[in-house]
């Protein structure tokens, strides 16, 4: 399979010329014009994204129909990852899949179903992209070496995430969230930051992987300092969708820029209900984190 092969010696290149000359060159070696090459790629990613453990002998249609597909699938997630087995098996044909396109072109063209479709699709997109970023990443990336990525289905408590154990114990857990955009960011952070709180007595790390940009992961970033949990037993981490691969998130100026000017997520205002008198403080500590 020429995606493989293209695919293979891309992710080995050590060279120092671009990545554009180097698909020239392959597309060269195999015959192929460079823009065709680029687009089995693109179609091939996006592929391999959405199903990561996808054989290459169960592709039996060409990357248009692949290309069709995410067209479709930046519509509506849920049509296009139903319809991706037949399309893999060269059931639909291409004129199938540009009337399907147009049809949820046109279901989603109301301005608040546009916003609903747009905000799941960007969900689902962050998901499918960030699972196969995890899988590629390795548990190594997450802290604990030789471990085992599980990704759990069904939890009462956690509902579906990313597990690594190791040695039969479980180390980590990896959340995947975009962040609710339909609220502000704080409370966003302090929902984010609950649920990690819940989930620290099971797990020795606790992982949030956001899109890149996320306003979120700064306000998240600036709550986990607060209480000494970042990089401690909360890490976050970014995902690129052009480079399709997580960074370890680092940046503290929202936390340093809030201290600066006094600022705290752990501070409260409120009366007393006695007499009504305004009070005020911040929160502390009074067991041992």
């Amino acid at each position: 399979m020429l995606f493989q092969a293209v695919r293979t010696r891309i992710n080995a290149y050590q060279g120092t010329d671009s990545i554009n000359l180097l698909i020239r060159q392959l597309a060269q070696e195999a015959g192929y014009d460079a823009k065709v090459v680029s687009r089995m790629l693109k179609a091939g990613n996006f592929l391999v994204s959405l199903s990561p453990t996808l054989a290459p002998e169960q592709v039996k249609c060409g990357y248009a129909h692949i290309e069709l597909l995410e067209r479709l699938h930046q519509l509506d997630a849920v049509v296009a990852t139903s319809m991706l087995s037949a399309t893999l098996a060269n059931q639909h044909t291409l004129q199938t899949l540009r009337e399907t396109i147009t049809h949820y072109a046109t279901v989603a063209g109301t301005p608040a179903t546009t916003a609903r479709s747009k905000a799941r699709s960007r969900v689902t997109n962050h998901e499918r992209l960030a699972s196969a970023a995890i899988l590629e990443a390795g548990a190594d990336f997450f802290g604990f070496p030789g471990g085992e990525i599980i990704k759990v289905t069904h939890s009462d408590f956690f509902s579906q995430f990313f597990m690594i154990q190791l040695n039969g114990q479980q180390k980590a857990a990896i959340f995947i969230r975009v962040g609710d955009t339909s609220r502000k960011q704080e409370k966003a952070a302090s929902d984010l930051l609950k649920l990690a709180s819940m989930a620290r007595p099971y797990f020795e790390k606790i992982w949030f992987v956001f899109p890149e940009p996320s306003g979120v992961v700064h306000e998240l970033a600036y709550h986990a300092h607060a209480i000494k949990a970042f990089d401690n037993w909360l890490s976050l981490a970014t995902l690129s969708e052009e480079e399709q691969a997580i960074e370890k998130f680092w940046n503290l100026a929202r936390a340093f820029t809030e201290e600066l000017f006094g600022g705290s997520p752990l501070k409260w205002e409120g009366f007393a209900v006695l007499d009504r008198a305004k009070k005020n403080g911040e929160f502390l500590p009074v067991l041992e984190i």
